[in-house]
């Protein structure tokens, strides 16, 4: 437009000079000179105006720069003032979430509730599956799953996708199974058996400490977005934080009733177990009790030292478990080298097959120490409920003077009422 407004200066000032030429018959020499100077002018304005436009080029373009970076943060700014609400609505719901998550200490309330929380968040989720972490055993095992839908989840352990999730501590959003590398969706059931196409995935831990895997799937492609996946992550971060809490709770718990040496019930603990017990049997079922102690434990202590007797408590111990240790019955330690055993729902043959295979078994099984076999045996009194007794102290009062009728006669010996 400037280079357009000049041309048509220069160009009326050589018409009009041109004219006066004609009509007042000036000099050409004068008419040259004219020319020259009006031809000169335009060559210095189109040089000033090139040197202006340089000078200001630099300021011109940061200036533009500037205006484009602003629309920038105006659009940026517009996005997040629209999206306040849902992120103001999806705090919020994590502040709930993270409240009710804190009055919970058993660790099966805890999962459960997490399960029912991610139902609610991922309305598209087709299935949701928690993994517990075995550390000793190095997997993964499903111990709760929601399904939207009517399918059926067979697999018990985590796949290869899990294991990742695992190895590495990393959520993993996966938008189309069938175009991720990293895995062979032909050999995973999520995509074969429930045609799952989008996953994410998220760890349950503290630290580097695993707890668990928490997994969602949906059959459409991009079924989850990234901002799902920080969601998940969010909530795993906080229900991991609690599960950690109610396992160190549940480990207090055990230590509180459990013997250190071996691993046994503690004498409070087998009363209150009884206790309990016995008002369940008052529909009929029988329960059996044996008591036993080990013969001669003393002199065992003072002829080998008090570590063979503490192996000896051990070995008792083993042997117990792996006889007795069934769904329902208490082991207990009740005693020094006294110990005592509930059976459920046990009638007077069972009675005595269990006694005398202990019998039998601690007859058989000798301590080793330092190239010796230390052989021990015990002495076992056995009742029954509630032919013997209909209350606690009284059933265990007559399981030991049945066990110290053992011992006078000859030890290594089970006693049963009649």
């Amino acid at each position: 437009m400037y280079n357009l407004l000049i041309s048509l200066i220069l160009t009326f000032l050589f018409v009009t000079s041109f004219i006066f030429f004609l009509k007042l018959k000036l000099n050409v020499i004068f008419f040259a000179a004219f020319a020259l100077i009006i031809a000169i002018s335009a060559v210095l304005f189109r040089r000033r105006r090139i040197t202006i436009a340089a000078e200001f080029k630099a300021d011109f373009d940061a200036v533009a720069e500037k205006i484009n970076i602003l629309s920038g943060d105006l659009g940026g700014k517009k996005k997040i003032l629209e999206s306040r609400p849902l992120t103001q609505k999806k705090v919020s719901f994590l502040f709930d979430v993270s409240q009710e998550l804190i009055e919970l200490i058993e660790a099966g309330e805890i999962l459960d509730f997490l399960a029912e929380t991610l139902k609610e968040l991922f309305p598209q989720a087709d299935s949701i599956l928690l993994f517990d972490f075995d550390k000793d055993k190095d997997q993964l095992y499903l111990t709760r799953s929601l399904k939207q839908k009517g399918v059926v989840i067979k697999e018990k352990k985590g796949d290869d996708i899990d294991k990742w999730v695992a190895r590495h501590n990393y959520s993993l959003l996966i938008e189309d199974l069938t175009k991720d590398f990293r895995f062979d969706y032909s050999r995973i059931d999520a995509h074969k058996k429930r045609g799952a196409s989008a996953l994410i995935l998220s760890p349950l831990s503290v630290g580097h400490r695993l707890l668990g895997i928490v997994r969602l799937e949906s059959e459409k492609e991009n079924g989850f977005s990234l901002d799902d996946s920080r969601t998940l992550r969010n909530i795993c971060d906080l229900g991991a934080v609690v599960l950690e809490k109610a396992i160190l709770f549940e480990r207090l718990k055990y230590l509180a009733i459990k013997d250190s040496l071996t691993s046994l019930f503690l004498r409070d603990y087998f009363f209150e177990r009884l206790s309990a017990e016995l008002n369940r049997a008052k529909d009929g079922r029988q329960l059996g009790m044996i008591m036993l102690d080990i013969d001669d434990f003393k002199k065992i202590n003072d002829t080998y030292g008090h570590v063979v007797g503490d192996l000896t408590l051990t070995k008792l111990s083993r042997i117990l478990i792996r006889i007795a240790d069934k769904a329902g019955n208490i082991i207990s330690r009740f005693g020094g080298e006294e110990f005592m055993i509930l059976l459920i729902e046990c009638d007077r043959n069972k009675l005595r097959e269990v006694a005398e295979n202990i019998r039998k078994s601690i007859e058989s099984s000798p301590v080793s120490f330092r190239r010796k076999k230390i052989n021990f045996t015990v002495s076992l009194g056995a009742v029954l409920y509630p032919q013997d007794a209909s209350d606690s102290l009284t059933l265990i009062d007559k399981a030991d003077k049945l066990l110290y009728q053992a011992k006078r006669e000859g030890k290594n010996k089970v006693c049963f009422s009649e």
